[in-house]
Protein backbone atom coordinates (compact mmCIF):
# COMPACT_ATOMS: atom_id res chain seq x y z
CA UNK A 1 0.00 0.00 0.00
CA UNK A 2 1.48 3.46 -0.98
CA UNK A 3 1.65 6.19 1.86
CA UNK A 4 0.44 9.27 0.76
CA UNK A 5 -0.95 12.73 2.53
CA UNK A 6 -4.81 13.94 1.32
CA UNK A 7 -5.07 17.89 1.16
CA UNK A 8 -7.75 18.82 1.25
CA UNK A 9 -7.56 22.18 2.64
CA UNK A 10 -6.78 25.53 0.96
CA UNK A 11 -4.10 26.33 3.51
CA UNK A 12 -2.19 22.95 3.56
CA UNK A 13 -2.30 23.16 -0.07
CA UNK A 14 -0.41 26.38 -0.45
CA UNK A 15 1.97 25.24 2.54
CA UNK A 16 2.73 21.96 0.19
CA UNK A 17 3.31 23.78 -2.84
CA UNK A 18 5.83 25.82 -1.32
CA UNK A 19 7.95 22.64 0.41
CA UNK A 20 7.67 20.62 -3.77
CA UNK A 21 8.93 23.96 -4.60
CA UNK A 22 12.07 23.15 -3.25
CA UNK A 23 12.57 20.10 -5.12
CA UNK A 24 13.91 19.67 -8.39
CA UNK A 25 11.76 16.80 -10.29
CA UNK A 26 8.28 15.67 -9.25
CA UNK A 27 5.67 13.51 -10.51
CA UNK A 28 1.99 13.87 -11.60
CA UNK A 29 -0.95 12.73 -12.28
CA UNK A 30 -4.73 13.11 -12.46
CA UNK A 31 -7.96 11.28 -11.77
CA UNK A 32 -10.71 12.75 -14.04
CA UNK A 33 -14.54 12.08 -14.25
CA UNK A 34 -14.99 11.73 -17.66
CA UNK A 35 -15.35 7.88 -17.95
CA UNK A 36 -18.77 8.08 -15.72
CA UNK A 37 -19.96 12.02 -15.60
CA UNK A 38 -21.41 13.85 -18.76
CA UNK A 39 -19.23 16.88 -16.56
CA UNK A 40 -15.64 16.35 -17.10
CA UNK A 41 -13.46 17.62 -14.10
CA UNK A 42 -10.48 17.05 -12.44
CA UNK A 43 -10.75 14.76 -9.28
CA UNK A 44 -7.87 14.21 -8.27
CA UNK A 45 -4.22 15.33 -8.28
CA UNK A 46 -1.30 12.95 -7.85
CA UNK A 47 2.18 14.70 -6.55
CA UNK A 48 5.30 12.59 -6.14
CA UNK A 49 9.04 13.28 -4.81
CA UNK A 50 11.20 10.68 -4.48
CA UNK A 51 10.22 9.95 -0.87
CA UNK A 52 6.55 11.56 -0.35
CA UNK A 53 3.60 11.45 -2.09
CA UNK A 54 0.63 14.05 -1.85
CA UNK A 55 -2.90 13.81 -3.35
CA UNK A 56 -5.12 16.97 -3.55
CA UNK A 57 -8.75 16.71 -3.76
CA UNK A 58 -9.41 19.77 -6.21
CA UNK A 59 -13.59 19.06 -5.40
CA UNK A 60 -12.97 20.05 -1.70
CA UNK A 61 -10.35 23.03 -3.07
CA UNK A 62 -11.86 26.40 -4.45
CA UNK A 63 -8.19 27.70 -5.56
CA UNK A 64 -5.64 25.66 -7.22
CA UNK A 65 -3.42 28.27 -7.95
CA UNK A 66 -0.51 27.09 -5.48
CA UNK A 67 -0.64 24.00 -7.44
CA UNK A 68 -0.44 26.21 -11.17
CA UNK A 69 2.47 28.02 -9.91
CA UNK A 70 4.53 25.17 -8.65
CA UNK A 71 3.80 23.29 -12.26
CA UNK A 72 4.52 26.23 -14.14
CA UNK A 73 7.95 26.88 -12.60
CA UNK A 74 10.27 25.70 -15.70
CA UNK A 75 13.05 25.12 -12.72
CA UNK A 76 10.32 22.53 -12.11
CA UNK A 77 10.60 18.79 -14.37
CA UNK A 78 7.31 17.57 -14.32
CA UNK A 79 7.31 13.43 -14.63
CA UNK A 80 4.02 12.62 -16.28
CA UNK A 81 3.31 9.01 -18.40
CA UNK A 82 1.09 9.40 -20.89
CA UNK A 83 0.95 13.24 -20.33
CA UNK A 84 -1.52 14.63 -23.22
CA UNK A 85 -4.55 13.98 -21.31
CA UNK A 86 -3.58 15.48 -18.11
CA UNK A 87 -1.91 18.24 -19.55
CA UNK A 88 -5.13 18.88 -21.02
CA UNK A 89 -7.54 19.01 -18.39
CA UNK A 90 -5.38 20.66 -16.04
CA UNK A 91 -4.85 23.39 -19.21
CA UNK A 92 -8.84 23.14 -19.71
CA UNK A 93 -10.81 23.02 -15.81
CA UNK A 94 -8.09 25.20 -14.30
CA UNK A 95 -5.65 27.35 -16.61
CA UNK A 96 -2.36 25.08 -15.51
CA UNK A 97 0.07 25.42 -17.86
CA UNK A 98 3.09 22.75 -16.91
CA UNK A 99 6.30 24.23 -18.55
CA UNK A 100 8.55 21.71 -17.94
CA UNK A 101 7.57 18.01 -19.08
CA UNK A 102 9.33 14.82 -18.95
CA UNK A 103 6.57 12.08 -20.49
CA UNK A 104 7.53 8.45 -19.67
CA UNK A 105 5.87 7.14 -22.66
CA UNK A 106 7.48 9.28 -25.31
CA UNK A 107 10.71 8.73 -23.45
CA UNK A 108 9.56 4.25 -23.82
CA UNK A 109 8.36 4.54 -27.74
CA UNK A 110 11.89 6.61 -28.43
CA UNK A 111 14.24 4.20 -26.79
CA UNK A 112 11.72 1.48 -28.98
CA UNK A 113 10.32 -0.22 -25.81
CA UNK A 114 8.31 -2.80 -27.28
CA UNK A 115 6.05 -2.70 -23.79
CA UNK A 116 4.72 1.10 -23.60
CA UNK A 117 2.32 0.73 -21.12
CA UNK A 118 3.03 2.44 -17.58
CA UNK A 119 2.53 -0.74 -15.90
CA UNK A 120 4.64 -3.04 -18.39
CA UNK A 121 7.32 -0.40 -17.59
CA UNK A 122 7.33 -0.50 -13.91
CA UNK A 123 7.34 -4.28 -13.91
CA UNK A 124 10.46 -4.46 -16.59
CA UNK A 125 12.12 -2.15 -14.77
CA UNK A 126 11.27 -1.78 -10.90
CA UNK A 127 10.10 -5.41 -10.74
CA UNK A 128 6.68 -3.47 -9.53
CA UNK A 129 3.51 -5.16 -9.92
CA UNK A 130 0.44 -2.44 -10.69
CA UNK A 131 -3.11 -3.39 -9.72
CA UNK A 132 -5.77 -1.96 -12.19
CA UNK A 133 -8.42 -2.66 -10.30
CA UNK A 134 -9.61 0.86 -10.07
CA UNK A 135 -8.77 2.45 -13.60
CA UNK A 136 -12.20 3.12 -15.00
CA UNK A 137 -13.91 3.66 -11.13
CA UNK A 138 -15.71 7.17 -10.52
CA UNK A 139 -13.20 9.25 -8.60
CA UNK A 140 -15.95 12.09 -8.70
CA UNK A 141 -17.65 10.19 -5.62
CA UNK A 142 -16.93 11.05 -2.30
CA UNK A 143 -15.35 10.32 0.14
CA UNK A 144 -13.14 7.93 -1.74
CA UNK A 145 -12.20 4.62 -0.24
CA UNK A 146 -8.68 4.24 1.40
CA UNK A 147 -7.74 1.54 -0.95
CA UNK A 148 -8.69 4.08 -4.27
CA UNK A 149 -6.42 6.83 -2.90
CA UNK A 150 -3.79 4.38 -2.15
CA UNK A 151 -4.36 2.95 -5.66
CA UNK A 152 -4.20 6.73 -6.63
CA UNK A 153 -1.01 7.29 -4.65
CA UNK A 154 0.83 4.29 -6.55
CA UNK A 155 0.06 5.83 -10.43
CA UNK A 156 2.94 8.24 -8.84
CA UNK A 157 5.35 6.91 -6.51
CA UNK A 158 7.27 4.91 -8.68
CA UNK A 159 7.87 7.27 -12.00
CA UNK A 160 10.40 9.39 -10.52
CA UNK A 161 12.64 6.37 -10.55
CA UNK A 162 11.12 5.25 -13.96
CA UNK A 163 12.29 8.29 -15.37
CA UNK A 164 15.98 7.83 -14.72
CA UNK A 165 15.89 4.60 -16.32
CA UNK A 166 14.50 5.87 -19.33
CA UNK A 167 16.82 8.83 -19.61
CA UNK A 168 20.06 6.52 -19.12
CA UNK A 169 19.12 4.78 -21.85
CA UNK A 170 18.19 8.04 -24.21
CA UNK A 171 21.57 10.06 -22.90
CA UNK A 172 23.13 5.91 -24.46
CA UNK A 173 21.56 6.42 -27.31
CA UNK A 174 21.37 9.79 -28.67
CA UNK A 175 18.54 10.79 -28.24
CA UNK A 176 18.08 13.51 -25.46
CA UNK A 177 17.52 16.05 -27.62
CA UNK A 178 14.58 14.56 -29.41
CA UNK A 179 12.90 13.93 -26.25
CA UNK A 180 13.49 17.03 -24.97
CA UNK A 181 12.17 18.66 -28.59
CA UNK A 182 9.10 16.30 -28.25
CA UNK A 183 8.73 17.33 -24.67
CA UNK A 184 8.85 20.79 -25.22
CA UNK A 185 5.76 20.46 -27.84
CA UNK A 186 3.76 18.93 -25.27
CA UNK A 187 4.00 21.50 -22.94
CA UNK A 188 2.33 23.82 -25.90
CA UNK A 189 -0.21 21.52 -27.17
CA UNK A 190 -3.20 22.25 -24.83
CA UNK A 191 -2.50 25.79 -25.98
CA UNK A 192 -2.79 25.78 -29.32
CA UNK A 193 -5.47 22.78 -30.37
CA UNK A 194 -7.24 23.18 -33.43
CA UNK A 195 -10.65 24.51 -33.59
CA UNK A 196 -12.78 21.15 -33.96
CA UNK A 197 -16.53 22.23 -35.33
CA UNK A 198 -17.51 18.75 -36.68
CA UNK A 199 -20.60 17.81 -34.76
CA UNK A 200 -20.56 14.94 -32.40
CA UNK A 201 -22.57 12.53 -34.30
CA UNK A 202 -20.69 12.18 -37.23
CA UNK A 203 -17.38 11.36 -35.03
CA UNK A 204 -18.55 8.33 -34.59
CA UNK A 205 -17.20 5.67 -36.07
CA UNK A 206 -18.32 4.22 -39.56
CA UNK A 207 -20.97 7.32 -39.34
CA UNK A 208 -19.73 9.16 -42.19
CA UNK A 209 -20.30 5.93 -44.39
CA UNK A 210 -24.12 6.11 -43.46
CA UNK A 211 -26.60 7.20 -46.14
CA UNK A 212 -27.79 10.89 -45.72
CA UNK A 213 -31.49 10.00 -44.28
CA UNK A 214 -29.61 7.45 -42.11
CA UNK A 215 -27.07 10.58 -40.74
CA UNK A 216 -30.17 12.48 -40.24
CA UNK A 217 -31.47 9.75 -38.20
CA UNK A 218 -28.62 9.66 -36.07
CA UNK A 219 -28.46 13.30 -35.42
CA UNK A 220 -31.18 12.99 -34.03
CA UNK A 221 -31.14 10.16 -31.51
CA UNK A 222 -26.94 11.11 -30.79
CA UNK A 223 -28.51 14.74 -29.69
CA UNK A 224 -31.62 12.98 -27.98
CA UNK A 225 -28.83 10.90 -25.77
CA UNK A 226 -26.79 13.88 -24.90
CA UNK A 227 -29.68 15.19 -23.43
CA UNK A 228 -30.75 12.70 -21.32
CA UNK A 229 -26.89 12.21 -20.12
CA UNK A 230 -26.91 15.63 -19.09
CA UNK A 231 -29.84 15.62 -17.09
CA UNK A 232 -28.39 12.69 -15.51
CA UNK A 233 -24.55 13.82 -15.20
CA UNK A 234 -23.43 10.64 -16.97
CA UNK A 235 -21.22 9.78 -19.68
CA UNK A 236 -23.34 9.40 -22.83
CA UNK A 237 -22.23 5.69 -23.29
CA UNK A 238 -23.59 4.70 -20.33
CA UNK A 239 -27.25 6.11 -21.78
CA UNK A 240 -26.51 4.42 -24.78
CA UNK A 241 -23.77 3.46 -26.83
CA UNK A 242 -22.64 4.27 -30.65
CA UNK A 243 -23.45 0.55 -31.61
CA UNK A 244 -27.10 1.27 -30.60
CA UNK A 245 -27.14 4.45 -32.66
CA UNK A 246 -26.01 3.55 -35.44
CA UNK A 247 -28.49 0.27 -35.52
CA UNK A 248 -31.16 2.70 -35.52
CA UNK A 249 -29.97 5.04 -38.02
CA UNK A 250 -29.61 1.93 -40.47
CA UNK A 251 -32.90 0.13 -39.32
CA UNK A 252 -35.02 2.30 -37.61
CA UNK A 253 -37.86 0.74 -35.84
CA UNK A 254 -41.20 1.66 -35.73
CA UNK A 255 -43.03 0.63 -32.83
CA UNK A 256 -42.45 0.33 -28.82
CA UNK A 257 -41.77 -3.35 -29.46
CA UNK A 258 -39.41 -3.46 -32.09
CA UNK A 259 -37.60 -0.86 -30.49
CA UNK A 260 -37.51 -3.37 -27.45
CA UNK A 261 -35.86 -5.73 -28.85
CA UNK A 262 -32.56 -3.93 -30.33
CA UNK A 263 -29.46 -4.62 -28.61
CA UNK A 264 -28.12 -1.85 -26.23
CA UNK A 265 -31.37 -0.61 -25.57
CA UNK A 266 -32.02 -1.78 -22.05
CA UNK A 267 -35.68 -2.19 -20.31
CA UNK A 268 -35.06 1.31 -18.32
CA UNK A 269 -33.81 3.21 -20.92
CA UNK A 270 -36.77 1.63 -23.08
CA UNK A 271 -39.51 2.74 -20.29
CA UNK A 272 -38.13 6.00 -19.34
CA UNK A 273 -37.09 7.53 -22.82
CA UNK A 274 -38.30 4.75 -25.69
CA UNK A 275 -41.55 6.76 -26.48
CA UNK A 276 -38.82 10.03 -26.99
CA UNK A 277 -36.58 8.01 -29.05
CA UNK A 278 -39.27 6.79 -31.56
CA UNK A 279 -40.86 9.98 -32.03
CA UNK A 280 -37.27 11.67 -32.90
CA UNK A 281 -36.32 8.54 -35.09
CA UNK A 282 -39.78 9.49 -36.93
CA UNK A 283 -39.07 13.17 -36.99
CA UNK A 284 -35.66 12.55 -38.79
CA UNK A 285 -37.42 10.16 -40.80
CA UNK A 286 -40.07 13.29 -42.27
CA UNK A 287 -37.54 15.38 -42.83
CA UNK A 288 -37.04 16.69 -46.59
CA UNK A 289 -33.95 16.22 -48.02
CA UNK A 290 -32.83 19.78 -48.11
CA UNK A 291 -32.47 19.04 -43.86
CA UNK A 292 -30.45 15.94 -44.25
CA UNK A 293 -26.83 16.88 -43.27
CA UNK A 294 -24.01 16.11 -45.71
CA UNK A 295 -20.27 14.74 -45.13
CA UNK A 296 -18.21 17.53 -45.64
CA UNK A 297 -16.00 16.61 -48.44
CA UNK A 298 -12.22 15.79 -48.32
CA UNK A 299 -9.77 18.17 -49.72
CA UNK A 300 -9.43 17.14 -53.04
CA UNK A 301 -5.85 17.00 -54.64
CA UNK A 302 -5.16 17.45 -58.41
CA UNK A 303 -4.48 14.58 -60.63
CA UNK A 304 -0.75 13.12 -60.20
CA UNK A 305 -0.21 10.18 -61.31
CA UNK A 306 3.75 9.39 -59.67
CA UNK A 307 1.88 10.51 -56.25
CA UNK A 308 1.48 6.12 -55.46
CA UNK A 309 5.04 5.59 -56.81
CA UNK A 310 6.51 8.14 -54.83
CA UNK A 311 4.42 7.52 -52.17
CA UNK A 312 5.28 3.55 -51.74
CA UNK A 313 9.13 4.91 -52.17
CA UNK A 314 8.79 6.94 -49.16
CA UNK A 315 7.61 4.12 -47.30
CA UNK A 316 10.14 1.51 -48.54
CA UNK A 317 12.79 3.85 -47.26
CA UNK A 318 10.91 4.76 -43.64
CA UNK A 319 10.89 0.88 -43.06
CA UNK A 320 14.27 0.93 -43.97
CA UNK A 321 15.44 3.47 -41.20
CA UNK A 322 13.21 2.00 -38.91
CA UNK A 323 15.33 -0.99 -38.86
CA UNK A 324 18.31 0.40 -39.35
CA UNK A 325 17.72 2.40 -36.05
CA UNK A 326 16.02 0.36 -34.21
CA UNK A 327 12.54 2.89 -34.15
CA UNK A 328 8.89 2.60 -34.34
CA UNK A 329 7.90 3.93 -37.44
CA UNK A 330 6.10 7.03 -36.34
CA UNK A 331 9.15 8.23 -34.72
CA UNK A 332 11.02 8.33 -38.38
CA UNK A 333 8.25 9.46 -40.08
CA UNK A 334 4.15 8.80 -39.83
CA UNK A 335 1.89 8.21 -42.76
CA UNK A 336 0.42 11.40 -42.73
CA UNK A 337 3.91 12.81 -42.99
CA UNK A 338 5.15 10.64 -45.87
CA UNK A 339 1.61 11.16 -47.61
CA UNK A 340 2.06 15.13 -46.90
CA UNK A 341 6.29 15.07 -48.51
CA UNK A 342 4.39 13.14 -51.38
CA UNK A 343 1.94 15.45 -52.36
CA UNK A 344 3.75 18.47 -51.50
CA UNK A 345 7.48 17.47 -52.83
CA UNK A 346 9.56 19.79 -50.87
CA UNK A 347 13.14 20.10 -52.58
CA UNK A 348 15.39 20.49 -50.08
CA UNK A 349 16.19 20.30 -46.37
CA UNK A 350 14.27 24.15 -45.77
CA UNK A 351 11.14 22.91 -48.01
CA UNK A 352 10.75 19.89 -45.71
CA UNK A 353 10.75 21.80 -42.61
CA UNK A 354 7.63 23.03 -43.48
CA UNK A 355 5.95 19.70 -43.54
CA UNK A 356 3.03 19.42 -40.98
CA UNK A 357 4.62 17.68 -37.82
CA UNK A 358 8.11 17.49 -38.90
CA UNK A 359 10.65 17.69 -36.10
CA UNK A 360 14.05 18.76 -35.80
CA UNK A 361 15.43 15.55 -35.25
CA UNK A 362 13.47 13.99 -38.30
CA UNK A 363 15.01 16.43 -40.61
CA UNK A 364 18.10 15.89 -39.47
CA UNK A 365 18.86 12.04 -39.49
CA UNK A 366 16.17 11.20 -41.56
CA UNK A 367 15.65 14.05 -44.42
CA UNK A 368 17.89 13.35 -46.72
CA UNK A 369 17.09 9.77 -46.81
CA UNK A 370 13.23 11.30 -47.41
CA UNK A 371 14.28 13.83 -50.30
CA UNK A 372 16.28 11.16 -51.89
CA UNK A 373 13.40 9.15 -52.66
CA UNK A 374 11.36 11.97 -54.23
Amino acid sequence: MASYELITAQAALAARAAELGRAEIIALDTEASSFHRFKEQVCLVQLSTRDRTFLVDPLALPDLRPLGQLLSDKAMEVVIHDADYDLRILAKYHGIRVENVFDTLVAAELINEPEIGLASLLLKYQGVQVDKKFQKADWSKRPLPADMLSYAAGDTSHLIALRDILKEKLVAKNRWDWAVEEFGLLTDAPFNLPVDDEPGFLRIKTAKLLKPQQLAILREVHALRERIAERMDRAPFMVMGNEALLALATDPPKSMKELSARKGIGDRLLQRHGKDLLEVVKHALELPKDQWPQVPRGKRWPRDPDYDDRLKRLKQVRDRLTQEHDLRMGIVASNQMLADIARTLPGDIAALAAVPGMRRYQMQHFGADLLKAL
